[in-house]
Order: C-alpha cells, then structure tokens, then sequence
C-alpha cells in the first residue's frame, strides 16, 4: 500500500542546471570597435570647426579647403579696419560688438536684477494664487516670439520708438522675464530658511536678510541667470533686425552682409564668427572662475 502511495506521489524535478563559471580560456568582448566608433563621431563633430578655423586664414576662402591664395591675418584685421570688408557691415565689427554688448549687458543686468526681485516673494511668501502665477510664467516661457514682435513693431512705430537701443533693450528684457523668474524661483527655493530666521532674530529687515544673506547664496543660480540671458541677447538676429537700424545694428544681424547676390566672402564670415563667438566664450570663462570652487552652502548650517 504504501508503494503504491510512492508510486503516485510526484516526485520532485531536478532543478535546472544554469551557465557554470566563464572559463579562464574565454576572451573578454572587444571595445576597440567603439572606441573607433565614438573617435569618428568626435571627428565628424569637430570637422566644421576645422573648417571655420582654416578658411578664416585663408585669403580666398571657399567651401573646400584648397588654401584660397594663400594664409593671411588680413581678414581679422580688415574687419576692423577702414577696408571693404569693414564696410560691408556698416561700422565695421568694432561698432557691431559693441551694439551687441550694449544689448546683452543691458538685457542681461536687468533681467537678473528683476528676476531675483520677483522670484523672492514667489519663493519664500504665501500669495494667493502663487501656483498659478508660476504655471502662467512657465506657459509665457513658450509663447514664440514671433507672436509679439509684429504687434511690438506698430506700437514702436507708433511712438516713434524704432533704432532705439534702450527700448530695445526693454522689449529683450520683457521676453526674457518669465524664464528668468522661473529659474531665481527655483535657486531661491534651494537656500535654508534657518539661515534667514536667524538674520530675522538679529534684527534685519527683508531687504538686508535678502541683500545680505539669500543673493551671496544664490549667486551661483544668478550667474546662470546672467549667462542665460546674455547668450540670448547675443544671439538674437529677429528682434534687432525688425527694431533697430544701421549703424545701430548688432553683431548677430551683421552676419547676413557677407553673402552678396553671386558670391559670398567664406573667409571673412568666418573670421567674423571666430570673433563674435569669442565674446560669449570669454564671458562663460569669468563666470565659471568667479562660481567655481566648492559650494557656498557649505558649512552654512552646522549640526
């Protein structure tokens, strides 16, 4: 009885035997195929550079690197210069740039001043309806500028506000707000409200706890800010273009002067854009120097 019990009962599976160990004999998989793989790609992303920077010395420049006659300094220092290059665009570069750093800075100190202003109460108070002014600010952020640079145009007209640099600067500024709001809100949110309680128990007032305490902790935050809105300043070719005039055109405008009718001058606009990209290389330079290190909020709050 008892065998028959056996017999029917299931007996247990053995268990199914997985990969054994690699053997000491099997080769690792290869990377020198994505290595050659990630160098092209590299190389492929570096060949226009290669290219600007060698048809900006050259003396006829064109689409393929022959020499072009030969490789000269002149095409920077004709951009400068009193020569036809010069001429081209108006002013020169000289004048250009510095239509671009007036824009840029001008757009740029605004915009971070007033951006730290407006996102310290959305940060820190409790409006009413705070939620929704943030969810306004970041649906602005979207809103093409095409969309109000025609009707900014009339009212420009209008008041006779055309090849005006300040109110330029203004309208860059307007377009540059909300995005600008929205990051200081944010920056503002990372900075410990101990840290302002305990300037509040001193004694300071808002604008000292703010002054003294939240914008050196936040400057980081406020160098991107500043960064962000000059790039975008720099490099806007529409609003200028519609909204100003020679000889007040920046930098960015000036650009499309070097393709005449039947030919277009490779080696000029290429020393031209070695130069215009120089400005904003060299300003993400300070501000990384001036922001680098190790973060502010250490040893800001101690156990």
């Amino acid at each position: 009885m008892a065998q028959a019990i056996g017999i029917g009962r299931d007996e247990p599976h053995p268990r199914a035997a997985g990969p054994g160990p690699r053997s000491s004999g099997e080769k690792k998989p290869s990377r020198w195929r994505w290595n050659v793989f990630a160098l092209i790609v590299g190389l492929l992303f570096l060949a226009p550079f290669f290219w600007l920077v060698l048809t900006a010395f050259e003396r006829y420049g064109g689409l393929n690197l022959t020499g072009g006659g030969g490789y000269t300094f002149s095409n920077f220092s004709g951009l400068f210069g009193k020569t036809a290059a010069a001429k081209a665009i108006g002013e020169g570069v000289g004048g250009a740039l510095l239509n671009s750093i007036w824009l840029s800075a001008g757009t740029m100190i605004i915009t971070t001043v007033v951006a730290l202003i407006a996102g310290y109460p959305l940060s820190r108070f409790n409006i009413p309806g705070r939620n929704a002014i943030v969810y306004a600010i970041v649906f602005v952020t979207g809103l093409p500028i095409l969309a109000i640079v025609i009707p900014t145009y009339d009212i420009f007209v209008t008041y006779n506000l055309v090849d005006s640099l300040p109110w330029t600067i203004l309208f860059l500024t307007s377009t540059s707000l909300p995005f600008a709001v929205w990051m200081a809100k944010n920056f503002i949110d990372t900075v410990p409200l101990e840290l302002e309680e305990a300037a509040a128990t001193e004694g300071a007032n808002i604008f000292r706890t703010m002054r003294h305490v939240t914008i050196p902790l936040v400057a980081p935050g406020a160098g991107v800010i500043a960064f962000y809105t000059f790039i975008q300043a720099w490099g806007n070719f529409f609003v200028p273009f519609i909204l100003l005039q020679s000889p007040k055109l920046p930098a960015a405008v000036t650009t499309y002067q070097f393709f005449g009718e039947h030919s277009t001058n490779y080696s000029g606009l290429a020393a031209f854009s070695i130069v215009f990209t120089a400005v904003p290389v060299i300003f993400y330079i300070v501000i990384s120097r001036r922001n680098g290190g190790e973060s502010l909020f250490s040893g800001a709050i101690r156990g």
